[in-house]
């Protein structure tokens, strides 16, 4: 048994010696290779600094998920590319913005219907067809889906910013069916 251990003893350390003796040669090399090149390049001290701002607003939490109510409409007022004649407004109001904060750009997103970015399509719980729903902003111009809005300015630690915003039906075929017409979208924030 003791010889066993002997022998291992002895196998530890060849590898032992040898690592340390390549580690010995590596480090004259390295030395050796490092002379030549060596410059004196002095110091130089570099201090980096930042400010960082909170450059955001809070969503008020009556805003944040919201039902708009888009109306009762009969199906003989839609023409194909006709409109519900009275947008619905609505507001995503922003709340305890930063001191940075100068602007910010909305992106709406859901699924339009075949062929027109500009509309969301009615979502699976929807009977009505051949409509479908455009989100306009505050001057009442549609807003295509997945693109950032123009800037909406923000004052430095406003307190409250209503942004303003219209949902309409639309119809996209004929004939327009009667039923329940409902789409589902979401926002991002873009703050400058």
């Amino acid at each position: 048994m003791n010889r066993s251990q002997g022998v291992m003893a002895g196998a530890v350390r060849t590898r032992v010696t040898w690592a340390a003796r390549f580690g010995w040669v590596s480090l004259l090399f390295m030395t050796c290779a490092v002379q030549p090149v060596r410059a004196d390049l002095g110091l130089t001290n570099m201090r980096l600094t930042a400010t960082l701002l909170a450059n955001s607003c809070s969503v008020s939490t009556g805003t944040q998920e919201q039902t708009v109510e888009l109306g009762t409409w009969p199906s003989k007022q839609f023409a194909v590319g006709s409109q519900s004649p009275n947008p619905t407004r609505f507001e995503i109001v922003l709340e305890n913005c930063g001191v940075a904060a100068s602007g910010v750009e909305i992106t709406f997103h859901g699924s339009a219907p075949a062929g027109d970015s500009t509309l969301l399509a009615l979502n699976a719980s929807s009977s009505a067809t051949n409509v479908a729903v455009a989100i306009l902003d505050s001057e009442r111009r549609r807003l295509p889906l997945g693109q950032l809005t123009p800037v909406y300015a923000l004052s430095a630690n406003a307190a409250r910013v209503p942004l303003v915003f219209y949902g309409q039906y639309v119809a996209i075929g004929t004939p327009v069916t009667v039923g329940s017409a409902n789409a589902d979208a979401t926002f991002t924030l873009t703050y400058q």
